[in-house]
């Protein structure tokens, strides 16, 4: 018997019809995209199918046991010595000299290699211990043909056995069937041989959302209806007839639903990101998957390396962030990743900035029950075959052993067809307690509009207030829940809130960041002892609801004024405006001439000037505080609510103090300020307004760096003199190309030799009369800065006197 005859005349499994005109594959394509986020196999069901969900398809949940592991295929035969780089052999520099990568751009794992610059992701993980770097990975006699020597891959056995079958495919014959119809998956338009068994294979889901019904062209609308009119009455051709145009007609409904899910669901990024995305989608729904199996093209970079390779990286690293950032957090000791590819590259390059198909090469094991390290040796360059090529010292299918028997429930030797070096990957089974932490890092939140609420005080660690009383200590990382307090919804995306520092034992400076993820390179404001140092926070939310704090220096209390927060529900959107004086008590701009006394407050009509709406709710301003003959706090709340305890900005005698506020406005348009003690003048800038159904919604980030003009990010390596700095900010650090109006960063002032102030401004347009910053020579100064963008997608950077070098890390953007 054919089977290749008997599959072309069977209906594939897959796509036999359902309840309401699903498909098995178009359900789990449905899941893939994220159109039952969030929901119960059981309310599925109940919502989209009418109770009548077929087994078949969904599935038995994994047990708490059952390991799941997803293969990543790297086609073309990925060039193993530029991701594990021998940064500390002289002999890569001088085969490879026009492609190699320079000793200090790698990611060193020890003192001998490296990983390639552009997995630094995979290097957090690495150093969490979560990834087993496998070296020298290959097979005896090799064979230098991609087709021979994938499937030899594919295949997975010794010496040749099991002929037409894949090692996937083999371990799913031997699953029980109540498990094995959903038990593996193949995220491609076909089921690659690894997949298939001798009785069984893989699903096959492609991974492009391609569910008939959701195209919205005026031809698909034409038909739609067209075959919708079939169907509106009984057309007297029988009860086939009926059926299937009842069907069709339930399938066109269901897919308007859940259309707008299905088509704009997936991440921007690279192939493997979005594959990585529906895979952790796919995962969370629990429906029985055990093995997924997932592809990217593009390895065999015989000419350009340089300019190919580090792109796929990215898109691998971007990828491995996505998914554990996606994945429900009761999987995560369940799941392993593995990297395969058919053979690695030549040691030496070639002409064309190129290598050419080699041998041995790496593969990658990544996972919290992982022993994280080095396995094997790394090739030498010089002891090489008769052919010219390195020299593997594992065994792929040693791997493959390791992993089946390790984390898949057993029958390894079975499975390749005899004995394996056992390599002895995993610290704990599946399903057990990790002994590490796995770093996850958030990507972009949805975007949201803001809720403005009068000041209120979250915590103040002198005094308990928050739950904590004491110094946040040195090197000490503080996590705080925020969802469910201070009616914060726990579909907040971002919190805004003022964070003041006091009581500093040494110079710091303290990093806010979405909680359990990944602490990133960036500041959020720089206490020194003396001082009360203020700085507006805008932090994405993890995924419980919480942000942390760094301390790296001394000891350090910290308060904390919840001023709004943001979530997509929300209609009220930001109008970014080009900085314009509201008030300035030096010359009478505003209505006042004179310092605001201790005690006092006055009340500054914000709408209707420096281009705020009439219909305005709430504001974002610049406030600075200088000329104070006496240590204070200014605090800026809406003019008709009672005055909250709470704080805007801190001062001391003579300092000049800027702070970000997002203030609501009170039902006059007014915001009143308060000065506590003392005299002080005040001048206060607008950078936006948040209107009802204005242009900008707000996307928050996990704090990225995108200038260090001490570094060379995003800038020459020089101090900022009177010639205005551009910096561009569309397309770097999560922030899109296109569609940004105005982007929120904190912005860093480091070494100033003169008194000066900063001002940033779009790109392309006069520089207003405004500033952001403040400083002094000597002073480490931080503001948070809404800097609408010019037509480029740059701001303009000015600095008044003298020079300064600048920082800044980024926080969101928003729409429009």
């Amino acid at each position: 018997m054919s089977i290749t005859t008997d599959r072309r005349l069977a209906v594939d499994p897959d796509d036999m019809p359902g309840p309401r005109g699903w498909t098995r594959r178009t359900f789990l394509q449905a899941i893939g995209a994220g159109a039952f986020a969030g929901m119960t196999m059981g309310t599925i069901a109940d919502e989209f199918f009418g109770g009548s969900l077929p087994e078949a398809w969904a599935g038995a949940p994994i047990g708490p046991s059952d390991g799941i592991v997803i293969v990543i295929t790297l086609y073309g035969g990925m060039d193993g010595l530029n991701v594990l780089v021998p940064y500390a052999n002289g002999d890569y520099y001088t085969k490879r000299a026009n492609i190699a990568i320079a000793a200090d751009k790698v990611l060193a794992l020890d003192a001998n290699v490296g990983l390639a610059p552009q997995l630094t992701y995979m290097k957090a993980l690495y150093d969490a211990g979560q990834v087993a770097v496998v070296q020298g990975v290959g097979y005896p006699n090799p064979d230098l043909s991609h087709f021979t020597s994938m499937g030899i891959w594919m295949n997975g056995a010794l010496n040749g056995a099991f002929g037409g079958t894949g090692w996937i495919g083999r371990w799913l014959d031997g699953q029980p069937a109540a498990t094995a119809d959903l038990a593996a998956a193949s995220l491609d338009v076909s089921v690659p041989l690894h997949m298939q068994g001798y009785t069984r294979r893989a699903a096959g889901i492609p991974p492009n959302s391609n569910t008939f019904g959701i195209d919205t062209g005026a031809s698909d609308l034409r038909m739609y209806n067209g075959l919708r009119s079939l169907g509106a009455a009984s057309a007297g051709r029988g009860a086939l007839h009926d059926t299937f145009t009842g069907t069709m007609n339930r399938q066109l409904d269901l897919a308007t639903q859940i259309g707008p899910s299905l088509k704009a669901s997936l991440p921007a990024g690279g192939e493997l990101t979005k594959k990585l995305t529906i895979a952790a989608r796919l995962l969370n729904a629990n429906i029985g998957l055990r093995v997924l199996d997932i592809s990217r093209s593009g390895f065999d970079n015989h000419e350009n390396e340089p300019t190919y390779l580090p792109t796929l990286l990215t898109d691998l690293d971007t990828a491995l962030k996505t998914f554990f950032s996606t994945l429900n957090p009761a999987f995560l000791n369940r799941v392993t990743i593995m990297t395969v590819s058919e053979f690695g590259r030549t040691q030496a390059s070639n002409a064309s900035g190129g290598t050419d198909h080699g041998t041995a090469n790496t593969s990658f094991v990544v996972g919290p029950n992982v022993r994280g390290g080095l396995y094997g040796q790394t090739p030498s360059l010089s002891t090489v075959d008769r052919n010219g090529r390195m020299i593997a010292s594992i065994d792929f299918r040693s791997m493959y052993g390791s992993v089946l028997d390790g984390f898949l429930g057993g029958g390894g030797s079975s499975i390749i067809g005899g004995a394996f070096q056992d390599l002895g990957l995993f610290a704990a089974p599946a399903g057990a307690p990790s002994a590490t932490v796995t770093p996850i890092t958030l990507g972009p939140s949805p975007a949201s509009g803001f809720v403005s609420v009068s000041p209120v005080r979250m915590f103040d660690t002198r005094d308990g207030t928050g739950g904590r009383a004491g110094a946040i200590g040195e090197g000490e990382t503080w996590t705080f829940d925020q969802v469910g307090q201070f009616g914060i919804p726990v579909d907040a995306t971002a919190v805004a809130w003022n964070l003041t520092a006091v009581n500093a034992a040494a110079n710091t400076y303290v990093t806010v960041w979405p909680g359990a993820t990944v602490r990133p390179q960036a500041s959020s404001l720089n206490p020194v002892p003396g001082l009360a140092t203020p700085n507006l926070v805008i932090s994405q939310l993890s995924g419980a609801g919480s942000v942390s704090m760094y301390n790296n220096t001394g000891t350090v209390d910290l308060i904390a004024d919840l001023v709004g927060y943001f979530t997509p529900s929300s209609t009220l959107r930001l109008q970014a405006l080009t900085p314009a004086r509201l008030l300035d008590t030096r010359d009478g701009t505003g209505g006042v001439a004179a310092p605001i006394s201790g005690g006092k407050a006055i009340a500054l009509k914000v709408t209707g000037s420096g281009g705020v709406p009439g219909n305005a709710k709430a504001v974002v301003l610049n406030v600075v505080a200088t000329g104070a003959d006496t240590a204070s706090y200014l605090t800026l709340w809406p003019s008709d609510q009672p005055q909250p305890l709470a704080s805007s900005l801190n001062m001391v005698v003579g300092q000049t103090v800027p702070n970000l506020v997002m203030s609501k406005v009170g039902a006059d348009g007014k915001v009143k300020i308060y000065n506590n003690s003392g005299a002080t003048h005040v001048v206060v800038d607008v950078l936006g307004a948040f209107v009802d159904n204005g242009p900008g919604k707000f996307v928050a980030l996990p704090p990225g760096r995108v200038l260090d003009t001490r570094t060379g990010t995003g800038a020459p390596t020089a101090p900022v003199g009177q010639t205005p700095l551009a910096l561009q900010l569309t397309g770097v650090a999560g922030v899109p190309s296109t569609g940004v109006s105005a982007v929120l960063m904190n912005v860093t002032v480091v070494s100033p030799t003169d008194s000066t102030f900063v001002t940033l401004f779009p790109s392309g347009t006069d520089r207003p009369l405004a500033s952001n910053l403040n400083a002094t020579p000597g002073q480490v100064v931080p503001n948070m800065v809404l800097g609408r963008l010019g037509p480029d997608g740059a701001v303009a950077i000015y600095n008044n006197t003298g020079t300064v070098d600048l920082v800044a890390d980024v926080v969101g953007y928003f729409t429009g």
